[in-house]
């Protein structure tokens, strides 16, 4: 049904307005734009701390679609698929991560969006990702380090009824933030973001307290979330609301907002600014995107670096056609930076934006 009320909302907008946007055939260069294809849709992406590696997860699209997680090497240009294997899920031998009672997510059915990478405080990796195969929280352990890394499935934490959720923050206490963006996404609820009507929110989870609204925190098509490093503050970025906000993490309170439209998901830069990717074309360049879950499109997107502080912003990448448009998150690593999207078989990477005039 989700998926029907999906193509319903797309048909109609693109009947309405049509797109003009070109088509990219291909896999070359243009200019210092790289792209890697023949890859399953590198949605969002985490840097390791080898200063060499990314996480991928390689999203199946916003209906039942299955994906997996990988590990790409920003040198040799290799990917490693990590998970759905059955190799990273044993039986727990002490206290899941997660809530007690949850089991292993099925393989067959595990579907990626937005994900999260960070120490916990007692020294151990852990990496955070949102599941639309059950509307899940999937906790994974990060073992190993460069090439040699691997996952290991800890726990999870299953979302509330009525909940589609985007992406996901950890805390090094254990705890997790993740925005809901939809309580079911169908046509109506779609079509009622774009009126002003609030679609979603955020949610905490400690393992003593289980799962609570933050209050205040209503708004239109929650997307991407980040938190700070003193884990005082997460940054969302409300898409519909064409704003990002930065919120108490504790409180729910929101205590800035900068004015960021149609805001993707973010992460943290080389300059030490939240890099933000936004959707910057039409909207029916954004929409068209979805006629084809395994096409690249061309849409054009333009990366917002945020002062976590001031809230100043500026626009510091803007691109529109081959190799890929359309991104959702820039990731620095290795000298360059890293762009996936929700659509097509690519990722791309230029030149870090804090090295680049």
């Amino acid at each position: 049904m989700k998926k029907a009320f999906l193509s319903l909302f797309i048909l109609l907008c693109i009947t309405a307005c049509g797109s003009d946007q070109p088509q990219i055939t291909g896999c070359e260069p243009v200019g210092d734009i790289r792209p890697v294809c023949g890859m399953q849709t590198p949605e969002d992406m985490a840097p390791l701390e080898d200063g060499r590696h990314l996480l991928l997860a390689h999203f199946g699209g916003m209906t039942e679609a299955s994906g997996s997680l990988g590990l790409f090497d920003t040198e040799s240009e290799k990917l490693t698929n990590l998970f759905p294997q059955t190799s990273a899920i044993s039986t727990l031998h002490e206290e899941a991560w997660g809530e007690s009672d949850c089991q292993p997510p099925a393989l067959d059915t595990f579907s990626p969006h937005g994900t999260h990478l960070a120490q916990l405080s007692n020294g151990r990796w852990r990496y955070l990702v949102v599941n639309h195969g059950r509307e899940a929280v999937e906790m994974f352990e990060v073992l190993g380090h460069g090439a040699s890394t691997t996952l290991a499935w800890r726990g999870c934490v299953p979302a509330a009824d009525e909940t589609f959720m985007n992406d996901v923050v950890g805390i090094s206490n254990g705890d997790l933030i993740f925005t809901r963006m939809f309580h079911h996404g169908g046509l109506i609820e779609n079509i009622q973001s774009f009126v002003g009507f609030n679609t979603g929110d955020l949610w905490r989870w400690s393992k003593g307290n289980g799962l609570r609204i933050l209050p205040g925190t209503e708004a239109r098509q929650p997307n991407g979330i980040e938190i700070s490093a003193d884990e005082r503050y997460v940054f969302a970025n409300m898409y519909i609301n064409q704003e990002v906000w930065k919120i108490d993490a504790q409180t729910g309170e929101t205590v800035a907002t900068a004015a960021i439209a149609n805001a993707d998901n973010s992460a943290w830069g080389s300059d030490g600014r939240l890099w933000v990717v936004t959707h910057s074309g039409t909207l029916m360049e954004t929409v068209s995107c979805f006629e084809s879950q395994g096409a690249p499109c061309s849409a054009q997107f333009t990366v917002v670096a945020l002062d976590p502080n001031t809230m100043a912003t500026e626009n510091i990448f803007t691109h529109r056609g081959a190799p890929m448009g359309a991104a959702t998150v820039a990731v620095p690593q290795n000298g360059r930076v890293y762009m996936g999207s929700f659509v097509g078989d690519r990722l791309i990477s230029v030149g870090d934006f804090s090295s680049t005039p």
